[in-house]
């Protein structure tokens, strides 16, 4: 239903008229708004916070300011819930004058509110993973995302394990369509077997059947696709097993950020994962977004807030290519697409269904100068990475250098 809907869309989009303002709107502001749906409470609000704190830490830095315009952000929270999300996306479109729609929400709340975001002709910066649907047939002019595609994980872990001559491995991860395209993105790049798929009950806490299972199998490498507490409960079960010292175990990265760790123990050290974002990527603007946010927010920054501080500057970047005008949408799309920012994930661009292209770190845990765990990276496995569904996207565009500034003559 979700694809059909996407395909009439974008038939509608290209003879839709422009958006009206809606009456006390605010259309006299002359600052740019910016509306964010996010999950901030329930299920989830740990990703949706770290997201806009990323974000709003940005744009703390930029004085307030993308470009030369004064930002206005205007915050929905959906609870974590489809229906909430519309509700909230309902009431900003009606009381606000909007220039851009952020979205850090999970995907069925993102695939419940796409149509009218869509529909609406805003441009959306998606912060969080987003249905393969819209990077494929169902892109749009309107929509970026900033998170990286899940399949860019599973296929770097893949041909990680493969330079690592690992021929057998036991995928554990719920009994849902992620983990079956997860493990489908991951045989992309590994060309060994993959012994057993184990889906552990919802609410695990103990893991003996699937822990005694893999010891019989005895493969070379366990790949956890769980996350949230399940996550961490099987880590922890895992490292008071004799599986630590025979296999290694790699999760998957939302279930090794830094705030997850200490509730890991012990069993989380040395162990291996891939990531977009790591605390010591050596630039400029990561050691300020590592800094600046403990400081801030008295928590260490995650991939999460990586992404949101991302999308606060490649606003900013924009809006300069723009001279802070929002009216004209040709360019401020080129503007978007050229992404004229210096990211703290290390290269950044936009393929052509404006999904991003980024590069893919091995990270380890170890300990800090304070003993507290924390990830370093040790390795590029996959350098800047195109997703698979871009060739299905209709989109056709060519990348743009930015103008080069006139030098003047002394």
């Amino acid at each position: 239903m979700f694809r059909r809907l996407t395909a009439a869309l974008l038939l509608l989009l290209a003879c839709a008229p422009a958006r009206a303002l809606p009456p006390g709107s605010g259309a006299s502001d002359p600052s740019v708004v910016i509306g964010a749906v996010a999950t901030l409470t329930g299920p989830g609000a740990l990703a949706g916070q770290d997201v806009m704190d990323g974000f709003n830490l940005a744009l703390k830095q930029l004085g307030g300011r993308f470009s030369n315009q004064e930002v206005r952000v205007v915050v929905a929270d959906d609870k974590g819930s489809p229906d909430v999300a519309r509700q909230q996306l309902r009431r900003l479109m009606e009381r606000e004058r909007l220039d851009v729609v952020v979205t850090a929400l999970s995907a069925p709340s993102l695939a419940a509110i796409a149509h009218p975001l869509l529909e609406s002709r805003l441009f959306v910066l998606n912060l969080d993973q987003a249905p393969a649907e819209l990077a494929a047939a169902g892109c749009s002019p309107w929509l970026f995302t900033m998170s990286a595609p899940a399949e860019g994980v599973h296929e770097a872990l893949g041909q990680f394990l493969a330079g690592e001559r690992v021929r057998r491995v036991v995928v554990v991860g719920p009994h849902t369509e992620m983990t079956t395209s997860a493990v489908a993105a991951f045989k992309h790049t590994f060309p060994g077997e993959v012994v057993a798929v184990l889906s552990p009950k919802p609410g695990e806490t103990t893991f003996d059947a699937e822990l005694g299972e893999i010891q019989r199998l005895r493969p070379d490498a366990i790949y956890s696709l769980l996350t949230g507490g399940m996550a961490g409960g099987f880590v922890r079960a895992w490292g008071a097993s004799p599986l630590k010292a025979e296999v290694p175990l790699y999760p998957v990265w939302m279930a090794a950020e830094r705030q997850f760790l200490s509730a890991m123990g012990d069993a989380a050290q040395d162990m291996q994962g891939i990531a977009t974002w790591s605390p010591d990527i050596d630039s400029v603007p990561n050691r300020r977004l590592v800094g600046d946010f403990e400081q801030e927010y008295g928590r260490p920054a995650s991939t999460w807030a990586a992404q949101g501080y991302d999308a606060a500057f490649l606003l900013d970047g924009a809006l300069k290519a723009t001279n802070g005008k929002t009216l004209d949408a040709e360019a401020v799309r080129t503007a978007l697409r050229r992404a004229d920012f210096v990211s703290v994930r290390g290269g950044f661009k936009f393929g052509t269904n404006h999904m991003p292209i980024l590069s893919y770190y091995l990270r380890r845990v170890t300990r800090d100068a304070k003993g507290r765990p924390i990830q370093e990276m040790r390795s590029v496995v996959l350098k800047d990475w195109r997703d698979r569904n871009a060739p299905a996207c209709p989109m056709r565009w060519v990348e743009e250098p930015p103008p080069v500034p006139a030098v003047k003559k002394p």
